[in-house]
């Protein structure tokens, strides 16, 4: 159950990260360093089962470890460029020139898309699990994991995140200009559409 309420907070971090228009810089940075440290500690919690995946390897494993290292690759880029376009908590450790390179501050925001896709498909190798944890309302929870895909495709065109990935210039998109709990709702959408992917790609292709 511990692990669950990490998990759910860890995603809760990553949505608000991605809502960072509707917060305060100062808080953006502070939510960035606790998602961070709760990342490190879900690696470290869960690092059994990580070393388990690498005994008897099947392609579903390789899969799955792929997602997992594109995962921690993107984190890394992430915080990386977080750090050196910091105004508040890291402002010190980084020169002017740096805060204003468009490169690193491009990947900064391409990369948490990429990382949404990351997410979801990760979410979806282990949906298994999580819905043994809903099986007593297992028809409301599949129809709200219907309803949320389908938010999130919709969320994936109104806020461009095909363009956003490909790091073009967008400083905002209709979905920008959407109240906060919308705009964190689309982007919790986009988690869950490419779980329900992956989830059905993974019964479809291993049989799970």
């Amino acid at each position: 159950m511990k692990k669950f309420f990490l998990d759910v907070i860890l995603l809760a971090l990553f949505v608000a990260e991605l809502s960072f228009h509707h917060l305060p810089k100062v808080l953006h940075e502070i939510l960035g360093v606790a998602m961070a440290a709760a990342i490190i500690i879900h690696v470290a919690i869960n690092f059994r089962r990580l070393k388990s995946l690498f005994k008897k390897i099947s392609p579903r494993k390789i899969f799955i470890v792929t997602t997992d290292f594109l995962l921690a690759f993107a984190s890394t880029i992430i915080f990386f460029a977080g750090v050196c376009l910091s105004n508040y908590l890291f402002a010190e450790l980084v020169s002017f020139e740096l805060r204003r390179n468009m490169t690193i501050h491009q990947l900064h925001v391409a990369a948490p898309y990429v990382m949404m896709i990351l997410i979801g498909a990760h979410v979806g190798f282990h949906a298994q699990e999580l819905r043994q944890k809903f099986l007593s309302v297992k028809k409301f929870f599949n129809a709200a994991v219907v309803t949320l895909a389908a938010v999130g495709a919709f969320g994936l065109f109104f806020n461009r995140v095909h363009d956003r990935i490909l790091m073009k210039h967008i400083f905002a998109t209709p979905a920008t200009d959407l109240h906060g709990i919308i705009f964190a709702t689309l982007i919790f959408g986009g988690v869950i559409f490419f779980a329900l992917i992956t989830f059905l790609l993974d019964k479809k292709i291993f049989g799970r």
